[in-house]
């Protein structure tokens, strides 16, 4: 029995720290290289380990610092101490006082209970400067306006004379308003070329298709040349959606004035049905032909016979009234 309440109590752990919410309120920070920055997460979990993870710009996940919340002990895996972690039973914080390029990169909290982890939706950290390397630069379009469905290709071109092309990895970052970043992971078309002064002109190109509202946003291309981050300037994806707008305005004004037409249409209908249930049918048209059956109303005892119609003064009573035309 005692075992199986453990076991018990373990699962429900497992259960408390995959169903908490763990979150991060701000999706995208910016720093001046040197200056301090702090990353506040909210925690509600019982789960008694708090992570915080960093993912840098080569796609490498590292540790930062595990803390324990029931003996308050916080290990951090950076000898060089250069991280600080404050909590308390709803947040945690991580702070880095002086901030270097290196630190560019995506952090993520979590909560951490026997084998479980659970994530934030991570931050990421973009720090702002003079360029570390004095002879190159990172040039970016502005914006690219666009229509749904239709597929834009961003560059990027860099210009350096210390470091050559294989050195330099490439990575997107997508920022936008409505959705946490979003790291995209080079993988398109390179071409570099050496110009006669020695220097090394890179242009880097990320395709992307189908284009949504989703897909509006700010895409930043990110360089690490010679062990350090060069940033663009931001290409901005403008999704217009003016076209379907209309589109579907004209779509429904006439839809309106269908449903409209119909409506008018049926009111006049009921006048000529209820002339047929009223025994009243006129034809006037030429070469149409009309079968009468008369009826014969005459009193008790007295017999009814065919007599010719004369039109003007006789009254003429029909029962059934047979309509076909004539060719």
């Amino acid at each position: 029995m005692t075992v199986c309440l453990l076991h018990i109590s373990l699962l429900w752990s497992v259960c408390e720290a995959r169903i908490s919410d763990v979150s991060q309120p701000a999706a995208f920070q910016a720093v001046e290289l040197g200056h301090t920055v702090t990353f506040t997460c909210y925690i509600k979990s019982a789960a008694r380990t708090r992570v915080w993870y960093t993912l840098n710009t080569e796609r490498r996940l590292q540790l930062l610092a595990s803390t324990d919340t029931l003996y308050n002990l916080t290990i951090f895996e950076d000898k060089s101490h250069r991280y600080e972690v404050q909590l308390d039973h709803i947040s945690s914080l991580l702070t880095i006082p002086r901030t270097t390029w290196e630190d560019v990169g995506t952090y993520y909290c979590g909560v951490m209970d026997l084998r479980d982890i659970q994530f934030g939706q991570g931050t990421f950290l973009m720090i702002k400067g003079a360029n570390p390397i004095s002879d190159s630069g990172v040039q970016q379009r502005e914006s690219e306006p666009v229509q749904p469905g239709d597929s834009v290709t961003l560059s990027c071109s860099v210009h350096t004379g210390r470091c050559a092309a294989e050195h330099i990895s490439v990575t997107w970052l997508k920022n936008s308003h409505h959705s946490a970043p979003q790291m995209i992971y080079y993988s398109g078309n390179k071409s570099c070329q050496r110009t006669e002064s020695g220097e090394t002109s890179c242009v880097y190109e990320l395709l992307l298709r189908n284009l949504s509202s989703d897909d509006a946003g700010t895409f930043y291309c990110v360089l690490t040349s010679c062990g350090q981050t060069l940033f663009g300037n931001g290409t901005r994806i403008i999704v217009h959606i003016i076209t379907l707008m209309l589109s579907n305005t004209v779509l429904g004004i006439g839809t309106l004035v269908l449903v409209w037409k119909l409506c008018k249409n049926h009111k006049k209908d009921p006048t000529a049905a209820s002339g047929s249930r009223d025994g009243s049918l006129e034809a006037n048209q030429p070469g149409d032909a009309v079968m009468y059956a008369a009826v014969c109303s005459a009193p008790r005892g007295s017999s009814c016979r065919t007599a010719p119609v004369e039109y003007g003064s006789d009254a003429v009573v029909y029962s059934h009234v047979k309509y076909s035309q004539q060719d």
